[in-house]
């Protein structure tokens, strides 16, 4: 529930206040925001006139009176709970920011914010008590001093009078308004804008060490998970990676051992491997499919198996291959491979079956090893 006191106008005014400027009072509120605070209005009659720009929703005032100044936090009756336990937190906040202030009062009647309660509540007594119309005041002018005595005429005849008996005038001390004692019950105000002060202070500093403990447990709970991702990830890339290792020594041993069938199928029958394949060769954009025959070192490719007219095109291997890939993920075709040739030359070949594809890269190793 932090708030933002980021109003220049704020800090301008309440200088203006403290340093005894004509401006003695001003308003502050959020203009329809909810974390926002800012400077609504200021002036210099005093907290009758502040009373007077008070409206019907969370304000917080500051006003010097003499040379004292007050804090106030008008929260309307009208306004709801949530938003009165938000104005009691943004309060404090503007309580630490002016500092110069003695006592915070909160009101929601403008009943309580009188120029008597405040004065009252300010330690500002007006003037020495009113003395009891009953008893006689005796002023405490300084006793004329002793005429001298009139000379007595002879034909007079001469008597001592007695002086009168002197009077005493019991005068009391001046009160002094700033050391006059509060009524019982009722602690200094200064003191108690300090506690609440440090209070807000304390609220703050425990704030912001929660949001620092709770931001350090984040960092760290991301840097488990993400060591932990990690981890998986490893531990899976060395998985695939064996098991790609595995397959391919499997597909190895099988297509040697396809190759040696081949080799004895050739020999013996003297026909070599044939079937239907779907090539595109180097440099071209185009599938073509063909029926291909192995026999030696030579691939021959046939429009079709009935075709008469003589092979479209041929193949010599004779150790010219270099490598033979798996290209599925290359051209995202099932059953595909791919056959580089040491002069750079690169073909794209795919099948209609699994079975046939491993036959077929049997035979593509046998024409090359072939004699």
């Amino acid at each position: 529930m932090s708030c933002d006191l980021t109003d220049p106008a704020i800090l301008e005014a309440y200088q203006a206040i403290v340093s005894g400027a004509p401006t003695n009072w001003l308003i502050l509120g959020y203009h329809d925001t909810r974390d926002k605070i800012s400077l609504y209005s200021k002036g210099s009659g005093g907290l009758e006139e502040l009373r007077s720009n008070l409206k019907e929703e969370v304000l917080y005032g500051f006003v010097r009176i003499e040379d004292r100044f007050a804090l106030l936090a008008y929260v309307s009756e009208q306004v709801s709970g949530l938003r009165r336990a938000r104005a009691l937190v943004h309060g404090k906040a503007v309580g630490a920011l002016f500092k110069s202030s003695h006592i915070q009062i909160n009101s929601s009647n403008l009943a309580e914010l009188t120029e008597e309660k405040v004065r009252t509540r300010l330690g500002l007594v007006d003037g020495p008590p009113t003395p009891d119309p009953s008893s006689p005041v005796i002023p405490s002018s300084p006793v004329a001093a002793p005429r001298p005595a009139t000379p007595v005429s002879p034909a007079t005849p001469s008597y001592n009078q007695s002086p009168p008996a002197p009077v005493a005038v019991e005068v009391n001390p001046p009160t002094s308004r700033s050391g006059s004692p509060l009524p019982s019950g009722i602690s200094t105000p200064r003191t108690e804008r300090q506690l609440e002060i440090e209070a807000a202070e304390r609220k703050v500093r425990e704030e912001m060490e929660r949001q620092k403990r709770a931001e350090v447990a984040k960092r760290q709970k991301e840097t488990q998970e993400r060591e932990a991702r990690e981890q998986e990830l490893f531990a899976q890339k060395q998985a695939q990676e064996l098991e790609r290792k595995r397959k391919e020594e499997s597909d190895r041993i099988a297509r040697e051992a396809m190759k040696r069938q081949l080799i004895e199928q050739e020999k013996l029958r003297g026909s070599g491997l044939s079937g239907y394949i779907t090539l595109q060769s180097h440099g071209s954009p185009y599938w073509r499919r063909r029926f291909y025959v192995m026999r030696g070192q030579v691939i021959s490719f046939y429009r079709d198996e009935t075709d008469a007219r003589g092979a479209v095109s041929e193949m010599r291997l004779g150790g010219r291959v270099t490598n033979i890939q798996d290209a599925s993920l290359d051209v995202l075709i099932p059953n595909s491979f791919r056959v580089d040739l040491y002069t750079g030359e690169s073909h794209l070949f795919f099948c209609d079956s699994g079975k046939d594809k491993e036959l077929a890269i049997a035979g593509f190793m046998k024409c090359n090893e072939s004699a």
